[in-house]
């Protein structure tokens, strides 16, 4: 960013934020990574989980070693789901960054779609606000799609936690310095103290057990980060604001 014009008004510097993006397409990311860690994991899963099975298939073990075996194959279960995460990240977002023109509305209608039967299943009541003025900008829709899916899932479990449903605002708006804003608003259940200051590390979640691996906001502030953009997630009277702000090449107002 830089300040230019009449009453120090600040504005994006495009020129700069495309380079970044463009250079961010060219470096490797977690992405990279997922799928040769993902195969060797599964191989030692996959060993894991067969000889504790074997072991506690013999008639004659102790009954301390076979619940040992039991504690040791509840583990492996829980890493296999954490490696189902890992794996549909690794085929559903590029591993580099692809610039091309987004626009947040439509994407915001994708995600909706996919969402539909997961707020139906939470009684999430959704209210979306799209404004003309957001601009179409140069960005990665794919990453773009994964942060809004992640944001969506997030705010649709607090709400179904409730059990009594809840309200769930989508907005999509233009800031002053021209950049795309996407903002999300639930009432759901708030955040936990003791996560507030590590929301963004791999593995917290606030979901109860079977519920999440906790990468979803280590990955929103990777893909953000990325996109040179920033993430903001504050609690409000009744839930939780996530803000997205995507600075990038503006090419329609």
């Amino acid at each position: 960013m830089s300040r230019q014009g009449k009453g120090d008004k600040t504005e994006c510097n495009w020129s700069s934020v495309l380079n970044q993006l463009l250079r961010a397409g060219q470096g490797e990311t977690v992405l990279n990574l997922l799928p040769s860690a993902i195969h060797e994991l599964n191989n030692a899963l996959n060993t894991i989980l067969g000889f504790a099975d074997l072991l506690q298939s013999e008639p004659n073990i102790p009954k301390a070693l076979k619940e040992d075996l039991k504690a040791i194959e509840r583990a492996g279960l829980k890493a296999r789901e954490l490696m189902m995460t890992l794996r549909f990240l690794a085929s559903g977002v590029t591993s580099q960054v692809q610039v091309a023109p987004v626009d947040l509305r439509e994407i915001c209608h994708q995600v909706v779609t996919v969402m539909a039967a997961s707020f139906r299943r939470n009684y999430v009541r959704l209210l979306t606000e799209y404004s003309d003025k957001t601009p179409i900008i140069f960005s990665d829709p794919s990453r773009i799609r994964f942060i809004l899916l992640a944001l969506l899932q997030n705010a649709s479990d607090a709400i179904g936690s409730l059990g009594e449903g809840g309200q769930l605002f989508l907005k999509t708006e233009k800031d002053d310095l021209g950049c795309a804003v996407l903002v999300i608003e639930d009432e759901g259940q708030g955040l936990p103290k003791e996560v507030r200051s590590k929301l963004f590390e791999p593995f917290v979640t606030t979901k109860t057990e079977g519920k999440g691996a906790g990468l979803g906001l280590f990955l929103v502030r990777q893909f953000v980060s990325e996109l040179q953009g920033k993430v903001e997630i504050c609690d409000t009277e009744k839930g939780t604001r996530v803000v997205v702000t995507l600075p990038s090449l503006q090419i329609q107002t």
